[in-house]
């Protein structure tokens, strides 16, 4: 059992392996760094187990030479007060978390109505903000969640057991994972033994918080006797468990429905000191939202959060000249419902991948790059409102986008996103933006390269930008204002025919013909003196290129990137509305913190 790696069996295939290969994890590093001053275990997915590499050989003489060491806090309460006998444990308050998250809200506001922002704001309220994990207190806390007497159950017997038996707790744990052989059973038998004439108990309840997969139910192998009961668990799987919660889960409510979500990293291969920093900017980072909105920003914030870190110093070197992926697969999702006044209820599992589509990464302008196309899809996502059916359809195809890598649903959105655009610019709900045509350029380019001759067509862009010159553009410069007419369902029209090529030529011709004439018209009208009056028209070697290209390729396909681009900000572009966007109603816009 002394040995360098060691190996968490994915036994239940859910959160709950994470967790415990977290809490592992964090046992081996305080056993490393307590015995030769530093650590750096490293939580590595090999398929069929987490691998975990403390970096150094455990040592038998470390185990026995080392002092009793808490990994958790025991949480306190009006309700619950610290056990008399261990006074000077460690322990949390809910109550006093609470307050100071409201104490942090008030002068926040407080600031800001007298016009403090930026990093002035935050360096005022630097001694008030919340610690990074404190959701996690406030959701043990939770009575409705049923978990903090099951938590300060095993944080107390952690530290009861470790006064005549903390050797014993460490042994049982790498005796564990030491192989994927270990019977755990035999080791929690021999726990058992070895405790023989105390009062500890070797099984605790199995809570839904830590076991998700398990609940209560018809337990009995055979038919007769059926009773309703508890699992129970070996004690110290469960306290890893804790300590994984602690390490490496972001509980959050959504605003929509009486609904908790708990977001639990997945890895692939991370440094644990390094995953600390990460994951507590994404923590700080990640607040309530509603409920698909929140899934989708989960997996965007812990990408910004990562490429963030890696552009600070050396740390670009946590790539290896790997990408996102290679770091961590996304994020498992426990949904809770609220279906009795007392009690949260299990009711969804499911796995929301990070964005596939970033290449290695190895260099700084790659991760900047990256960083800022992830931080623009953040502000789209956030202007979208869930509430509305049509805001719901596009969150969720977004999200099967950017969790499974499936390009044709990231057109589904960009056609639907076109309409919902149009719509709320024409209600002057101006933080709705375009993508930026470059943004969304390199993601098609490194989703799948193979488009990439599409997007670089002189014929394809300048079709394109036809379609942005009678939407999004005289859109934006208002019907009183613009000499051109607003093309309302432009793209749904063009989607609707782009089944067969040859319909999808036909309105695509319509299109062009009555884009050149309204044009020529236009320009006729003003005599050539109006600027705004002036737009570039389709030529016949525009029109022969993407003929060419719905030859070579379907046509289907070109529509959908037509439109995505169509309705896209051309950065070289200085219209109009790039002041308008400055100056939108985005400060109107409420937030809400983690709670």
């Amino acid at each position: 059992m002394y040995q360098q790696n060691y190996y968490v069996p994915k036994e239940s295939g859910t959160l709950t392996d994470t967790l415990v290969a977290f809490g592992a994890a964090k046992v081996l590093e305080e056993i490393v760094r307590r015995s030769i001053n530093e650590a750096s275990v490293i939580v590595h997915d090999v398929g069929h187990c987490y691998m975990l590499d403390a970096g150094v050989v455990i040592q038998e003489s470390w185990i026995d030479a080392l002092a009793p060491f808490e990994q958790i806090q025991f949480l306190t309460s009006s309700k619950v007060d610290l056990p008399v006998d261990l006074v000077g444990m460690a322990a949390r308050n809910i109550d006093a978390e609470w307050d100071r998250f409201r104490q942090y809200q008030e002068q926040r506001k407080q600031l800001s109505d007298r016009k403090i922002v930026g990093e002035e704001l935050e360096q005022a309220l630097a001694d008030l903000k919340p610690k990074p994990d404190w959701t996690i207190v406030t959701y043990l806390g939770d009575y409705r969640m049923q978990a903090q007497a099951i938590h300060n159950g095993v944080v107390e017997q952690w530290r009861r057991t470790s006064q005549d038996f903390f050797g014993l707790n460490l042994r049982t744990i790498l005796a564990m994972f030491s192989s994927m052989a270990a019977d755990h059973d035999a080791l929690a038998a021999q726990w058992k033994k070895a405790t023989k004439g105390t009062d500890f108990g070797d099984t605790v309840t199995a809570s839904q918080l830590f076991n998700p997969s398990m609940g209560k139910g018809q337990n009995r192998p055979k038919s007769n006797g059926l009773a309703m009961g508890n699992e129970k668990n070996f004690w110290l799987l469960d306290y890893l468990k804790a300590v994984g919660l602690w390490e490496a889960a972001a509980p959050r409510n959504a605003q929509n429905a009486d609904l908790r979500k708990t977001y639990v990293l997945a890895p692939r291969r991370i440094a644990l000191n390094a995953h600390r920093t990460i994951f507590n900017r994404f923590r700080d980072r990640l607040w309530n939202n509603t409920s698909i909105k929140m899934d989708i920003m989960a997996a965007l914030l812990y990408t910004d959060a990562l490429l963030d870190y890696s552009t600070e110093g050396e740390n670009l070197g946590i790539f290896n000249d790997g990408a996102v992926q290679d770091l961590v697969a996304g994020m498992n999702v426990v949904t809770y419902q609220l279906l009795s006044q007392n009690s949260y209820t299990m009711m969804n599992l499911a796995f929301i991948g990070l964005p596939k589509w970033m290449p290695q990464i190895q260099t700084l302008s790659d991760a900047q790059e990256f960083q800022a196309i992830v931080q623009e899809h953040m502000e789209r996502i956030g202007g979208i409102d869930e509430e509305k059916s049509e805001g719901q359809t596009l969150l969720r195809c977004y999200r099967d986008f950017v969790s499974g890598n499936d390009l044709p649903r990231l057109f589904d959105f960009c056609t639907g996103y076109a309409g919902y655009l149009m719509g709320e610019i024409e209600h002057s709900r101006f933080y709705v933006k375009p993508f930026s045509e470059y943004n969304l350029r390199r993601l098609i380019e490194m989703t799948n390269p193979k488009l990439t001759p599409i997007l670089q067509s002189q014929g394809f862009r300048n079709i394109a930008e036809a379609i942005r010159r009678s939407t999004v553009i005289p859109q934006y410069l208002g019907r009183k204002t613009s000499r051109f007419d607003i093309r309302y369902g432009l793209g749904s029209d063009l989607k609707r025919q782009s089944n067969y090529a040859d319909d999808f030529i036909q309105a695509l011709s319509d299109f062009m013909h009555s884009y050149n004439d309204e044009t020529a018209r236009v320009y006729e009208r003003t005599k050539g003196t109006d600027p705004s009056a002036r737009r570039k028209t389709i030529t016949t070697e525009d029109i022969a290129d993407i003929v060419r290209l719905i030859d070579e390729y379907d046509p289907k396909t070109i529509c959908n990137l037509l439109v995505a681009f169509g309705y896209a900000r051309d950065p070289k572009v200085k219209e109009v509305e790039e002041t308008m966007l400055l100056t939108s109603a985005s400060a109107d816009e409420t937030i809400t913190q983690p709670v």
